[in-house]
Formats: structure tokens, sequence, C-alpha cells
């Protein structure tokens, strides 16, 4: 969405004319509706009626669980090295074990099977 478009949203009964940088009028919608539902969540569960506190909290914890989700990435990257990893390996060893069926990368074409 360019700068200056802006979407008229709702959250917790108030309606707002917003813009945010690199989402379109339906990602605003869906982060509007997710701070929203937050904030009900948090009003129904701990009988908080300002809308202040709500929101604060309600951003909070969104907060957190995108920390979370980023821990969570950042944690994966390890893992699939690892897998690239033990793909070589076994890549190598299978090469290793068998040279006359693997063609030199430089070769042009395929070779033909010898029929046994």
């Amino acid at each position: 969405m360019p700068l200056g478009d802006k979407t008229d949203i709702q959250i917790f009964g108030r309606r707002l004319s917003v813009s945010l940088d690199g989402l379109t009028a339906l990602e605003t919608n869906q982060c509007a509706n997710l701070v929203d539902s937050r904030m009900r969540e948090i009003a129904a569960e701990r009988k908080i009626a300002d809308s202040s506190k709500l929101a604060i909290l309600a951003a909070l914890e969104i907060a957190a669980e995108l920390s979370r989700v980023r821990t969570e990435l950042e944690n994966l990257n390890p893992v699939d090295e690892q897998r690239v990893e033990k793909m070589i390996v076994a890549l190598e060893n299978a090469t290793e074990r068998y040279p006359e069926e693997v063609p030199h990368p430089n070769a042009v074409g395929r070779r033909p099977v010898d029929a046994e």
C-alpha cells in the first residue's frame, strides 16, 4: 500500500483511519482484527473495562508472541544447516562408493549405461 492510502478499521468499538506502510488494506484489516480479538479476550479473562489498559496488554501479548516466533525462526537455521551437512556427507559417501556411475561435472551429455 503506498504511503498515504488510508484504510478504515475498527478496534474495540473505535473506528480509525490508518496507513500501515507496506501492508494492503486486507492485511491492515487482518492486523486490526487480531488486536481487536486479543483485546476482547483479555477483557473477558481479566474483567478489565479500560480500553487503554486493554490496548497496552494486547500489544504486549502480541509483541511477546512475535518475539517467540522470531526466536523459533532463529533456532531453525542451525537445524536446517545440520540437515544440509548430513545430505552433503551422504552424497559424498555415495559418490565415493560408486564413482563410475557419477558423471564428471564438466561432462557434456549423459554417458551410456552398460547393459550387462
